[in-house]
């Protein structure tokens, strides 16, 4: 799970009491967020602050868009417009799909996201909850397609950096990074707490997040330990006088990889007995599969009995 690294205590509340927030946006020109309800738009920042911005039209549904400022597609005309980038408000003199027509079932809504790349000429449709298709823009052609296996639809599809997307599921939190461009694969999972609306910040590489009880959360984009496995010797058999690999791993709440943490180790007797022969190094950075590895040597003199070794990570 990633770390949650703040909470507001605002709530952001539509002004209408029947109203509801739909979609977050993250505007990078306002370097806060735009909350689309079913009457209002509004400008959210992160510590809860709330602007009314305007009244929603309701002929167009947003959905991502690269670069992080959004698109609009009207469903009467079929049409995919940009946002301008300032406001992020539909511009109705662009058109990012001239020679074909987005069909209801293609389209995004609030409960199904999409995302349009007009500058690689893609458009990304979640088929299956465990499956986007990508389409040529130009023609409406499904390319290729990318399984992620969340098992849910992704309630927003965000853009994340180059050839990129955060996709999220409000009902569980879960979370996949899709490279759509160039792998072609899901690249990174994890997951924050269940949420109402939900956005990635692109420029500061966070999730942010309203949940059903109207507060702003804002998740940065690491895994937060919660389980150091046991050391682990690559041969069972420990060896006197030689180097014996041994390594822990450090995953998170969901059995995530935790990379680029530093694992403490320490070697200890066992009863009144001193630890017998010694340790490569007592700190090791964990890779990328949330592995850390040192090195023990055996006593050198002959010495018979047993050591412990402990692990721990200090943050």
């Amino acid at each position: 799970m990633y770390e949650k690294v703040f909470e507001s205590t605002k709530l952001v509340t539509p002004d209408g009491s029947y109203d509801a927030w739909r979609h977050l946006f993250y505007l990078p020109a306002w370097d806060a967020f735009m909350a689309v309800g079913n009457s209002e738009y509004a400008r959210v920042f992160r510590d809860g602050t709330k602007a009314r911005f305007g009244v929603r039209s309701g002929g167009y549904e947003p959905l991502g868009r690269v670069r992080g400022v959004p698109a609009w597609w009207k469903p009467w005309t079929k049409r995919l417009h940009p946002a301008f980038e300032i406001n992020g408000l539909p511009d109705d003199n662009q058109v990012l799909n001239p020679a074909w027509e987005v069909e209801y079932g293609v389209g995004p809504s609030a409960t199904r996201q999409a995302f349009v790349d007009e500058a690689a000429r893609l458009y990304l449709h979640q088929a299956t909850m465990n499956r986007i298709d990508v389409y040529d823009l130009g023609v409406g052609q499904v390319l290729y397609q990318i399984t992620h296996n969340a098992g849910a639809w992704f309630t927003s599809v965000a853009w994340a950096d180059a050839g990129q997307v955060a996709c999220l599921v409000k009902s569980t939190g879960a979370v996949r990074i899709i490279d759509y461009l160039r792998g072609r694969v899901v690249v990174e999972a994890g997951r924050v707490d269940p949420f109402a609306v939900g956005a990635y910040d692109c420029r500061h590489h966070n999730f942010v997040t309203l949940g059903a009880d109207r507060k702003v959360r804002v998740y940065c984009r690491e895994t937060l330990p919660a389980n150091l496995s046991a050391p682990q010797f690559e041969q069972a058999q420990v060896r006197a006088l030689k180097a014996n690999a041994v390594r822990a791993r450090l995953t998170g709440q969901d059995g995530e990889p935790c990379a680029g943490w530093w694992v403490h180790w320490e070697l200890l007797g066992v009863g009144q007995g001193a630890a017998l022969g010694y340790l490569d190094r007592n700190v090791s950075k964990t890779d990328e599969d949330g592995w850390a590895g040192n090195l023990y040597y055996g006593p050198d003199d002959g010495a018979t009995g047993q050591s412990r070794l402990r692990v721990r990570v200090v943050y």
